[in-house]
This record gives C-alpha cells, sequence and structure tokens, in this order.
C-alpha cells in the first residue's frame, strides 16, 4: 500500500506540474535601477537606507512566468520557500538581488518571488527548484547580452542628478542593444517634486532563455513627453 501511495503521489505530481507548464509561454525577465527602488521605497509603505555598498549596477527584480500579458503566479503555494535551499547563493543575491526594503527581513523579496513566480516557473528543467530558479535569474543578470547599463552606456546614456533622457532615446537604446525589433517594457516612478526617474526595464525571454517579443499590448509607464533621470548610485536623491 505504502509503494502503491508513492506511485499515486508521483503521478500527482508530474501531472501537476505538466499542467502548469500549460499556463505559460514565456518570462519576463525584470531588472531594476536601485536608486529608483529607494526612492519608491515610500510609496510602498516600505523604507531604504540606502543602498549596500556591494550593489553596484542593475540588479534583478524577478524572472516571472507569463502568458500573453499576464504574470502566471501561486502555482503551489505547498511549496514553501526555504532558507537554506538557497543560502550558499547569498553573497550574490545582496550584490544582484537584494532586498532594499531595510523594514523587512533579510529574505523578504526572495521570498516572495518563489512563492509568487518560482512555483511556476519550477514546469521548466532549468529552474525546476528553489536553487535552480534562483541560480538562472541571477546568471542572466549577469550576462553582457542582457545588461542595461552597458546597452545604456554605449548610448551615451549616464545616470546624473542634472541630466535627463527622453523614453524614445532610451527604448531606442536598449532594442539596438539586445538587437530587438519590438519594444521592451520600460517603468519609470516620480518624485513629489515632479521628475521622472527610470525605474525598471523588463524583457521577454523564451523557455531557452533568449530574447523574444513582447506582447504588443505590454506597455510601459512612463509617459510620451516625460524627461527621465537615472540617478547615480553613489548619490541616489540627488541631493533632493
Amino acid at each position: 500500500m505504502l509503494v502503491r501511495g508513492v506511485v499515486i503521489f508521483l503521478f500527482l505530481a508530474i501531472n501537476t506540474v505538466l499542467s502548469l507548464d500549460k499556463k505559460w509561454t514565456f518570462f519576463i525577465f525584470a531588472q531594476q535601477w536601485p536608486p529608483s527602488l529607494c526612492i519608491e521605497a515610500p510609496r510602498k509603505e516600505h523604507t531604504c537606507s540606502g543602498l549596500p555598498k556591494q550593489v553596484k549596477t542593475w540588479t534583478v527584480h524577478g524572472l516571472w512566468p507569463n502568458k500573453g500579458d499576464e504574470s502566471v503566479k501561486h502555482c503551489n503555494d505547498k511549496w514553501h520557500f526555504q532558507w537554506k535551499k538557497i543560502k550558499s547563493l547569498e553573497d550574490q543575491l545582496e550584490a544582484s538581488w537584494p532586498n532594499l526594503f531595510s523594514d523587512t527581513n533579510l529574505t523578504y523579496l526572495w521570498e516572495h518571488e518563489w512563492k509568487v513566480h518560482g512555483t511556476c516557473a519550477a514546469s521548466l528543467e532549468a529552474t525546476n527548484n528553489e536553487l535552480r530558479y534562483f541560480q538562472k535569474a541571477l546568471s542572466l543578470n549577469n550576462v553582457t547580452a542582457f545588461n542595461p547599463q552597458m546597452a545604456l552606456e554605449k548610448a551615451g546614456i549616464t545616470p546624473s542628478c542634472t541630466k535627463a533622457y527622453s523614453i524614445n532615446a532610451i527604448q531606442k537604446a536598449v532594442m539596438e542593444y539586445f538587437r530587438m525589433d519590438s519594444h521592451v517594457k520600460i517603468m519609470c516612478t516620480r518624485q513629489r517634486n515632479g521628475r521622472t526617474v527610470l525605474s525598471e526595464i523588463h524583457m521577454a525571454l523564451s523557455k531557452t532563455f533568449n530574447v523574444t517579443r513582447m506582447p504588443g499590448h505590454s506597455t510601459s509607464n512612463c509617459w510620451p513627453d516625460d524627461q527621465i533621470y537615472i540617478f547615480p548610485i553613489s548619490d541616489i536623491h540627488c541631493f533632493q
């Protein structure tokens, strides 16, 4: 009876994974500019006390299974996050996927991302457990071909407290660097003084982790006429 029970359990688990796989078709790989997250923190009812010294460039927000313009979420709420499974990645996580909200515990962001998105990604072999999921997102963030900072710098777009850029210039720089024929999703946030700052860049990746077309109805939230600032990591508030 015990053997039969194990077989039934495995059968159900496999079927569950297969059914999850049918619910999503590509990833959204979301990268964020850390100074902007700190600016946005109060709106999310959180506190950012500054950037850790190991944060030097764009960081991961998440690797999200998607179908159309919607994230596929909460695929297995019984598959709980276990810090011990990824503790070996702690240094990499704090540099490339940090939790910048100082009013939360260390693992707050990673637990959220695993519970909401990672359990859905588990239907793919490359991300089929907690460790592999976080390893894959971290590795993508370190790939030169997916590096937003290099994309922007190549086009002469550099962090500054005083110089702003158009959304069209940012889109063009990213599309040319990533060799894309469709727009990426660019996210902005706004300071209380009215200035718009670049917050995130989202690109679509296939299940083989190649750049693919973003759904046409996925839109950026930056306004066409915005002058967009990218504050330096060394001065995240630009004296404001």
